[in-house]
């Protein structure tokens, strides 16, 4: 370890979260350099980043060994992830489950490539439009009051696993009882009738945006939600303000295909015309909410987004350069427990979190440099002793 105060404290911190009783010190040390190296400016998946960045005095290749071949489990480091977000749920607040998915996209290789990156795939990205190589996650994530926690994630094998489906149902069904109202928030893809009865059955509501073409029985009548728009008048709608935008709602209340009885809403933007092809529907299983609760609720999805842009870009959640799965699980692992971290060092959201602690390791550097110019020692010396020689 070197002498830095800020590396003093995350390895402090995993002391804190117990993580020696599951750990060697070599594990602990790793993890410490693998923490400070991510949370440095500019870090962007690279393991010679990580080396640099976090001054390590050891070969740049004890990390890549150490996610590929170094002996340690990291379920052990989810577990413990899981059980401090757990802790951070107000039982007075309602705790929402954000599901939803993100591609890693990568560079395909040759066909003459000896060892390519495995398990990638074409994966259809909505962001491009278009198929795109590299790897697809699910994650799952917590929230509660203003914070919101990544807590699980899966990779999708589009050609071994069965569906992304089945890979959230997993996940919801690994997700222990909370108190007191929990609801399930996800895109059209994932508001299935098999998510749905898993969610219902573990006590779980779900509020998700709906494809207009999703049955409903207004009346006994059989119908696509997109065709009984065409019959729905201006005046049978309800003006309703969530943040900064205004929305014509009509509210249904009855079956649709895999559930006998939900609430439906179908909106337009109120400068919109109410034509079928400006309509969003959102449904809810839970019929006592109001129309303001279910689109409100339904607006924290946007946290799981915000994550897959900050991990994107600040963590390096997507550039990592392993090729193997099991190191590739590895760095994610990592890389999640890392920004669940970061919120515990400072009891601050990620963002908030991570400026604070990069200004915390710039001062370090500078104490350090201080304290050994005090002391008589070199600039050589004290390069070296930085990993900048």
């Amino acid at each position: 370890m070197n002498r830095l105060s800020h590396q003093e404290e995350i390895y402090n911190g995993l002391i804190k979260w117990k993580l020696p009783f599951y750990f060697s010190k070599p594990v602990i040390n790793h993890l410490t350099h693998f923490i400070d190296g991510m949370l440095s400016v500019g870090f962007t998946g690279k393991l010679t980043e990580i080396h640099s960045f976090s001054h390590q005095k050891k070969h740049r290749t004890t990390l890549g060994h150490f996610l590929k071949k170094g002996s340690w489990n990291e379920g052990y480091l989810l577990r413990q992830t899981q059980e401090q977000i757990l802790q951070k749920m107000d039982q007075d607040e309602p705790v929402f489950l954000l599901l939803d998915d993100t591609i890693c996209e990568k560079t395909k290789p040759s066909s003459q490539a000896s060892t390519p990156t495995e398990s990638c795939g074409y994966h259809f990205s909505h962001t491009d439009g278009k198929s795109v190589w590299g790897h697809q996650v699910v994650q799952l994530m917590l929230k509660n009051g203003d914070q919101a926690y990544p807590y699980e994630f899966q990779l999708f094998h589009k050609e071994t696993t069965e569906s992304k489906i089945k890979l959230s149902i997993e996940m919801i069904k690994r997700v222990p009882a909370l108190q007191p109202s929990v609801y399930l928030l996800c895109d059209s893809w994932y508001t299935s009738g098999s998510i749905i009865d898993v969610a219902l059955s573990k006590g779980i509501h779900v509020i998700g945006s709906l494809k207009t073409n999703r049955i409903l029985y207004p009346q006994g009548i059989r119908i696509q939600a997109k065709e009984f728009a065409r019959y729905i008048r201006e005046e049978e709608t309800d003006l309703v303000t969530i943040g900064h935008e205004s929305y014509r709602v009509y509210r249904y209340e009855g079956a649709l295909n895999d559930l006998d009885m939900g609430v439906v809403l179908m909106c337009w933007k109120e400068e919109h015309p109410m034509e079928p092809k400006h309509m969003r529907c959102f449904l809810s299983t839970d019929t006592e909410l109001t129309t303001e609760q279910i689109l409100s609720y339904y607006s924290q999805r946007w946290s799981i987004e915000t994550y897959f842009k900050q991990v994107k870009g600040m963590v390096g959640f997507n550039g990592y350069q392993v090729r193997s799965e099991r190191a590739i699980k590895r760095f994610w692992t990592i890389v999640q427990f890392t920004y669940v971290f970061a919120m515990y060092l400072r009891k601050a959201a990620f963002n908030l979190a991570i400026q604070c602690i990069r200004k915390q390791k710039i001062g370090s550097i500078i104490e350090f440099v201080y304290h050994e110019t005090t002391n008589g020692t070199s600039l050589e010396q004290m390069k070296n002793e930085l990993q900048v020689a």
